[in-house]
């Protein structure tokens, strides 16, 4: 997967916003070039029963915005490549949340720890086609 420096800037910027809680957003582009990013509003609301899952360690897209996103995209010939979100305070891998709620295997999913408000990890995986897992994926990173 390959994205501009500044699209990563953007990125950063924006999960730094959403510290202490997660923020989220959806990639596009094609042939495995990022072009631009959706940033998200982090829908997830506190759920007490499930152990007090919130927005603290936790992100919703909610479905309708993601139709949106897509249909958007498709119109402009540009494909959904992934989603990135950031993991508050922790490191920049996947949580077995992200591995039991990931559905699309081969998209990208960009992971970013966001400690004390700022962005110092970034990591890219793949699902695996059997859903089993993630792969780490190199980010080639252009001017």
């Amino acid at each position: 997967m390959k994205l501009s420096h500044q699209l990563l800037h953007q990125i950063h910027r924006h999960l730094e916003s959403g510290y202490p809680n997660e923020a989220c957003g959806v990639m596009l582009g094609k042939n495995g070039v990022i072009t631009e990013i959706v940033s998200v509003d982090n829908q997830r609301t506190a759920l007490p029963a499930l152990g007090g899952e919130s927005a603290r360690n936790r992100y919703l897209i909610p479905p309708l915005a993601y139709r949106d996103i897509e249909l958007d995209a498709d119109k402009r010939g540009l494909l959904v490549m992934g989603f990135y979100h950031s993991h508050p305070d922790v490191p920049a891998r996947p949580s077995k949340f992200d591995l039991d709620n990931a559905t699309w295997p081969g998209l990208s999913y960009i992971i970013v720890s966001v400690c004390k408000g700022k962005a110092v990890e970034t990591n890219s995986w793949l699902l695996r086609e059997d859903r089993s897992g993630f792969d780490q994926e190199t980010v080639e990173i252009s001017e």
